[in-house]
This record gives C-alpha cells, structure tokens and sequence, in this order.
C-alpha cells in the first residue's frame, strides 16, 4: 500500500505525510500537532485523490 499524500491549499504541492513539517500549536497539548506545508508553511493542506481523468498541464507548452 502506498503512503498517504497531501496537497496544499495554498501553493498546490502535492507531497507525502513523511515531507510534511509539524507545527506544534501548544507544546502542552500533544494532541495539538499539524501537519504543514514544506514549501510553504501553510497548515491548509487536504488529503490527494488522483484522478486519472483530469486534464494534465502541459509541461512543455511555452507561457504567453
């Protein structure tokens, strides 16, 4: 089985639970811990669901 994966609200990164960075909200409080973005910081990140029959960018395709 494969490792869960997040993407970011914020900046679209998809990356894996074990990229994530922990923010402690209340170092009292264990049961406080997020997860966060790795790129950039945000603590809005949901769990990935692939579609494989969404429309993929083109990686190649030049910017106007």
């Amino acid at each position: 089985m494969s490792e869960p994966r997040l993407v970011c609200r914020v900046c679209g990164i998809v990356f894996s639970e074990r990229q994530a960075r922990i923010n402690v909200v209340d170092p009292e409080e264990d049961s406080k811990d997020r997860l966060q973005c790795p790129r950039c910081g945000s603590l809005q990140i949901e769990p990935y669901t692939f579609d494989p029959e969404a429309p993929m960018p083109d990686l190649y395709e030049e910017e106007q």
